[in-house]
């Protein structure tokens, strides 16, 4: 979408520029449209000074105003983004759009707390979304083995104790999930149901169902691990 936004805010008869003679620090003595000014920053050639004199400009113009610089910023950046997320993609258990969403939420964070004196501000913007992604990848496996764990006990009280949903609704009755928390175990990690449809069904976003799911996990651990399993009545 931001690619999109980009290309059709460069194509035409007037894109818009940057005017990199104001700017001076080697860059070209003239206005360039920001499609050209993004390729000049991917070159090797193009020295730290000449490329940290067009992100603060950036980052000035996107405090000034977020609509459209916010975009333009994060277009400009997206060579980068596009490299963390192949770099972390490997080690992300969930859906890689989440990923993605993490990471461009890391540098827009980043871009709106970034003091445009700063040098190096490139620098400070990547490496912010890259801390991003992977505190996400680390989030997103704790939340794998909570649900691996919750599965494993589930196989074992299908043998030993009957379906799993009545040992969820012995849980429910005795307080440690909600009958919210045990539908969507049920739903999501006993029927092996898709996270992003259950989200939908319920009005909520993804994160919320992960966070749900997480927390629902580790209480119904806690209560599966405390003694022998009886169907409450």
């Amino acid at each position: 979408m931001i690619e999109r936004r980009f290309l059709a805010m460069t194509a035409g008869p007037q894109p818009l520029t940057l005017d990199c003679a104001a700017l001076g620090c080697g860059l070209p003595n003239e206005e360039l449209p920001l499609d050209r000014v993004r390729v000049l920053l991917l070159k090797r050639q193009t020295s730290w000074v000449s490329k940290d004199a067009v992100w603060k400009e950036l980052v000035r113009k996107a405090h000034a105003a977020p609509e459209p610089w916010t975009t333009i910023a994060a277009a400009m950046m997206m060579p980068g983004l596009k490299h963390i997320a192949g770099k972390l993609g490997s080690r992300f258990c969930g859906d890689r759009n989440d990923l993605d969403s993490e990471i461009l939420e890391g540098f827009l964070q980043a871009l709106d707390l970034a003091d445009a004196r700063s040098p190096k501000i490139f620098g400070q913007l990547y490496w912010a979304a890259f801390r991003r992604g992977h505190e996400a990848c680390n989030s997103e496996r704790r939340r794998a083995m909570s649900r691996s764990e919750l599965t494993d006990t589930a196989i074992d009280i299908r043998t030993a104790d009957g379906h799993p949903d009545l040992v969820l609704a012995g849980a429910m009755l005795s307080g440690v999930i909600t009958p919210h928390e045990a539908d969507l175990v049920s739903d999501v990690l006993l029927d092996h149901g898709d996270r992003s449809t259950a989200a939908k069904r319920r009005g909520l976003s993804r994160h919320q169902v992960a966070a749900q799911l997480n927390t629902a996990s580790r209480h119904l651990a806690d209560y599966l691990l405390g003694g022998p399993l009886r169907p409450a009545v």
